[in-house]
C-alpha cells in the first residue's frame, strides 16, 4: 500500500471521528506494516495498517484481554474500519517516548527494568487451568503438543519449495524441529497469559520517571508459556539486561539458554511466514546461537 492511499485512508477515518481534518498526519513505516499519527486540538489517534492479512482482526482481541490484566496503559481501539479493500485499525494516541531510546541514565534504567519486569511478571501469573491455547476456546494440556499446532505450518512453509529459505537454512530448521521435546520438556507445565512479542521496542515509557507508560502491539497475545515473552526481552537494547532482572525475581527452569534461541529462532520463522520477511545472515547467526547453546547444555 502506498503512502499516498495511507494517508488517504486515515484522513477519512479521522475525518469521521471529528468532523475536520488534522492539523498533523505523520506517516511511519513499522515492521509489520505502517502507523499514521493524526492530531488537531479535537482529538489525537494514530491508524494502524498491517502487511498480514487477518493480522488487525486479532489485535483487537489481543489489546481487549491485555487491558482486563495490566497495570499500565493499553492503547484502546477506538474503530475497526476497511476502504479501498484495506483493513485499518483506529487507536487513541497515548503518551510516552519509546523505550528502546531510553538514555543511559542509571536511575531511570532501573526503574525501568524494575517496573517493566513487575508488569510481565504480573501479567504470567494469569494462567489456563484447561492449558496452553489453541485457538478461542481450545487447549492442550501438553506444550509440547501445542507448540506442534502453532508451529507446524511455519515449520512446513520454511520446508516449502516457494519460500526464499536457502537449502543450508531448511536443513538447520529440520534439525531444530528434530529436538523440540528435547528442548522444550523442562517447561511443559503450566500456562501463562503472554503478549508474545514484548521487547522493548513495543513499550513507551514516561520521561520524566522511567516508569512504563504504554505496552503496544501484541503479537498472537495468548496462553502460552511465559518463556514465549521472557526469551524476547533482550531483542532489542540488551544493555539493559531484562532477562536477567526478570529471573533474578522467577528463576527459570533449567536449560533456558538454549530454550532462549529456539524459541526466538521460531519467532522469526513466523515473521518470515507472516509478512514475506526474509535475512538469511540475521536466521543463519540465530540458527548458530540456538546451536552453540544447545552443544553447551
Amino acid at each position: 500500500m502506498l503512502r499516498p492511499q495511507l494517508k488517504q485512508v486515515a484522513l477519512s477515518a479521522y475525518q469521521c471521528l471529528f468532523g475536520c481534518q488534522p492539523e498533523l498526519c505523520h506517516v511511519q513505516e513499522s515492521f509489520y506494516g505502517s502507523v499514521v499519527f493524526l492530531a488537531s486540538p479535537k482529538g489525537k489517534v494514530v491508524v494502524k495498517f498491517s502487511k498480514e492479512v487477518g493480522r488487525l482482526a486479532k489485535e483487537v482481541r489481543a489489546l481487549s484481554r491485555l487491558t482486563d490484566v495490566m497495570g499500565c496503559r493499553i492503547p484502546a481501539v477506538l474503530f475497526f474500519g476497511r476502504e479501498s479493500g484495506h483493513d485499518y485499525l483506529v487507536f487513541e494516541w497515548l503518551d510516552g517516548v519509546p523505550a528502546h531510546t531510553l538514555p543511559d541514565d542509571p536511575k531511570l534504567v532501573e526503574v525501568f527494568r524494575e517496573h517493566y519486569t513487575d508488569l510481565l511478571l504480573e501479567l504470567h501469573e494469569h494462567g489456563e487451568q484447561q492449558g496452553f491455547e489453541l485457538a478461542e476456546n481450545q487447549y492442550d494440556p501438553c506444550l509440547i503438543r501445542a507448540f506442534e499446532t502453532w508451529m507446524l505450518p511455519v515449520y512446513r512453509y520454511v520446508l516449502s519449495d516457494g519460500s526464499p529459505y536457502s537449502a543450508r537454512l531448511k536443513a538447520q530448521f529440520s534439525r531444530i524441529w528434530a529436538r523440540r521435546t528435547e528442548v522444550l520438556a523442562p517447561i511443559n507445565t503450566q500456562s501463562s497469559l503472554t503478549h508474545n512479542d514484548c521487547h522493548v521496542g513495543n513499550v513507551l515509557f514516561q520521561p520524566d520517571t522511567g516508569r512504563v507508560a504504554v505496552l503496544l502491539d501484541p503479537l498472537d497475545c495468548g496462553y502460552k508459556h511465559r518463556e514465549f515473552d521472557v526469551s524476547q526481552l533482550d531483542d532489542v537494547r540488551p544493555d539493559l539486561k531484562l532477562i536477567e532482572r526478570y529471573h533474578q525475581k522467577m528463576k527459570p527452569a533449567d536449560g533456558f539458554a538454549c530454550r532462549r534461541w529456539f524459541l526466538s529462532v521460531w519467532q522469526d520463522a513466523k515473521h518470515s511466514q507472516n509478512i514475506g520477511w526474509y535475512d538469511e545472515a540475521w536466521l543463519r547467526h540465530k540458527v548458530e546461537l540456538f546451536e552453540r547453546a544447545y552443544a553447551s547444555a
